[in-house]
């Protein structure tokens, strides 16, 4: 047995050798053999050009007196995307969903894990399939959005259990809003996150979970063979909160490749430009976000967040942004009128 990991960790090694130069960087900073192996599925961080770019309205179950959310999805892909990619609700290896039923409006962002692409896995297929399962499962009409991590629990334990699961691992961020209390719950695993913002102040925000620098906590399905390589955190780990909402809170779901570029000052300087908070106005404050995030990614100047933290954990990086895929779930607050 010993025999045969020592095989194993010497493949994992040598396919490293092909990674980005950067990620290298990274890996020469650990320790070990089997932290070498264990961090082949570090976050990816490429230098590529950003290519895809969407915007999308949802509307919300408007049939009772509740409050409700007008929200709006954007994203961006650093890859060409591929034929279907914008109606497959991903943005290249990120994937999101959103929800609305009478009891619970549902939002929810995860982002595939890039490392897996060296070992010939599409890195957001796990990612896809792991929303489709917690969107499917928000649809119950028992589902009253009190719990988000037992509907994260649900739907992982779901993808899993198939028969032939699909394998990669993703962050996971799932928040939702019991109408009648009006009223956020939120669980969060990994380096995605949300915001509530109130009247122009960061009411609440989520702290990343990570193992170490850029290796987030992430829920995985691996082949049988390396499940002793990669990390494979539990739902479970997923912090949870609770947060009392207001008509006119913003609610900012959104993965790293927006945290990692665009500052908490920057991104309050452009939501507090919306002067209203209807479907258009929404629009125009998301494209504005992820268009800065984006611009920011590429300037090779720049002291992003990302850079920051490397510089903290005493990694090497030659500063700037962190080109990455970006997809933001923006929402606000509402009320019928009576």
């Amino acid at each position: 047995m010993l025999e045969i990991k020592e095989n194993m960790m010497t493949t994992m090694r040598s396919r490293l050798k092909s990674w980005p130069r950067l990620l290298s960087r990274f890996v020469r900073q650990l320790k070990s053999p089997l932290q070498i192996a264990r961090h082949s599925f570090h976050r990816d961080t490429h230098f590529t050009n950003l290519s895809d770019y969407s915007v999308r309205s949802y509307q919300s179950v408007r049939s009772s007196r509740d409050p409700y959310l007008v929200k709006v999805v954007q994203g961006r892909s650093k890859r060409q995307r591929y034929a279907g990619e914008r109606s497959n609700q991903r943005f290249g290896e990120d994937s999101w969903f959103v929800s609305s039923t009478p009891l619970a409006e549902v939002l929810g962002v995860a982002d595939g894990v890039g490392g897996w692409r060296d070992m010939g896995v599409d890195a957001g297929r796990f990612a896809k399939e792991l929303m489709s399962c917690c969107s499917g499962r928000a649809q119950h009409s028992d589902f009253d959005g009190r719990n988000p991590r037992d509907l994260l629990i649900a739907g992982y334990q779901e993808l899993s259990d198939r028969k032939h699961p699909v394998v990669g691992s993703s962050t996971a961020c799932l928040v939702t809003m019991h109408r009648r209390e009006c009223t956020l719950y939120t669980a969060n695993l990994g380096d995605s996150g949300f915001m509530v913002v109130r009247n122009g102040q960061v009411l609440h925000r989520s702290q990343e979970q990570t193992h170490d620098f850029n290796t987030p906590y992430q829920l995985a399905v691996a082949p049988e063979n390396q499940r002793d390589y990669v990390y494979s955190d539990r739902p479970e780990m997923a912090v949870s909160t609770r947060h009392s909402l207001q008509p006119g809170d913003l609610v900012l779901l959104a993965t790293d490749g927006l945290f990692d570029n665009l500052p908490e000052s920057m991104l309050l300087k452009i939501l507090n430009g919306l002067k209203e908070r209807d479907e258009r106005e929404l629009l125009v404050g998301a494209s504005q976000v992820v268009d800065k995030a984006r611009e920011l990614s590429l300037n090779a100047n720049y002291q992003s967040p990302f850079a920051l933290k490397a510089r903290e954990h005493n990694v090497p990086y030659p500063g700037g942004g962190k080109p990455d895929d970006i997809t933001l779930i923006l929402a606000s607050v509402e009320v019928p009128n009576v």
